[in-house]
């Protein structure tokens, strides 16, 4: 990875605007049905003579919203005054409305409205970008910076014993819970969730301090927040998103059945929320910022290898289907950071993949 302080400035076409449209969309999509669940309306989209009510109303709006937010980042990443990643886009919500279960309503009214909600939020969305693109005049991108630049280089024994403080006890409990007699790991509970939490906080404050005294510039390991991060990590979730269900669709019903175990039962918000938070962050900076980047001059394959490796070993206990999903999640954000040096949108693509596996 370059330790320049900035990469080249933001570039456009028509497949970046339909792929950021597209993460949009999703991420609409499972804030809406986190927000089912949470009003408990039976099923994805299905509830019987209810297509009103105040629950339906707030999914209409949320749908809605994620129109135009998808609308707007098509229009962003796409040419200049160009609508042809909108059209792609909006043709492709209007067949996946066609597709989609309805609520079970009477009311021709309601049934309009839902059809229609989710293609003209991306009209407007994309509308509204493209006329503010035609009021001003076209403007030079800004670099992108990185988080930090010249970070030390880590030497081997330093990355084994940060390994082994931060991952060592997870990878041996996944082992011994793939070849115990059980039926594998336990599901994840709220006890069990904050359990990891307390293990992640004090791992990592004694990596901190291992570091500490080994005079490493730990400020070099936080992230630089940006909104334009959350929207990078959209289109990160997304990429993510698609490599596992492709995974999951290809793998036969017997192999998925560590994961759907795991996920059994029910889970507090707090609970998840904290576990998604720290996760997220903990995993990212000790594999990312520190190990990744720390052996860069082993070039890209064996960094982004050796920081796959790791990450998929403690995390066999989910069965075949559920570490090969996470070595594609792997994939997708060591090539990312990679390339961009950025951590931030890579932490917010893990906390909302871990929200939405654990919902």
């Amino acid at each position: 990875m370059a330790e320049s302080q900035a990469i080249k400035p933001r570039y456009r076409n028509v497949w970046l605007g339909l792929l950021a449209g597209l993460a949009a969309l999703t991420v609409a999509s499972e804030l809406r049905d986190i927000l089912a669940a949470a009003q408990q309306v039976p099923g994805a989209v299905r509830i019987k003579d209810d297509a009103g009510s105040a629950a339906w109303l707030w999914l209409l709006a949320l749908d809605f919203a994620g129109g135009i937010a998808a609308g707007i980042a098509a229009a962003h990443w796409s040419q200049r005054l160009s609508w042809r990643a909108v059209w792609v886009l909006l043709g492709m919500v209007v067949l996946y409305m066609l597709d989609v279960t309805l609520p079970l309503t009477g009311s021709l009214f309601w049934i309009v409205v839902w059809e229609l909600v989710r293609p003209l939020g991306v009209l407007l969305g994309a509308g509204f970008y493209r006329a503010r693109e035609r009021t001003r005049p076209d403007q030079p991108q800004r670099p992108v910076l990185v988080d930090h630049a010249n970070v030390p280089h880590t030497p081997y024994s330093e990355a084994v014993v940060v390994v082994a403080l931060c991952f060592g006890p997870l990878i041996l409990s996944s082992t011994l819970a793939v070849f115990s007699s059980g039926s594998g790991a336990a599901a994840f509970t709220d006890n069990r969730l904050l359990a990891l939490v307390l293990f992640e906080l004090m791992m990592a404050a004694a990596a901190l301090g291992v570091l500490h005294a080994r005079q490493y510039p730990l400020a070099t390991l936080l992230p630089r927040p940006s909104w334009g991060g959350v929207g990078v990590a959209a289109v990160l979730y997304m990429l993510a998103a698609v490599s596992s269900s492709a995974i999951a669709m290809l793998a036969p019903q017997h192999l998925l059945q560590p994961v759907q175990d795991l996920v059994e039962g029910h889970r507090s918000l707090g609970a998840l929320l904290a576990l998604s938070l720290v996760n997220g962050a903990y995993e990212e900076i000790f594999l990312l910022a520190f190990l990744q980047r720390g052996l860069r001059r082993l070039g890209a394959s064996n960094a982004i290898g050796i920081t796959l490796l790791v990450r998929v070993l403690y995390h066999t206990y989910q069965g075949p289907v559920g570490f090969t999903s996470v070595a594609a999640f792997g994939l997708v954000v060591g090539a990312y950071y990679w390339r961009s040096g950025r951590l931030f949108p890579v932490i917010v693509t893990h906390i909302a993949a871990d929200i939405a596996a654990l919902v």
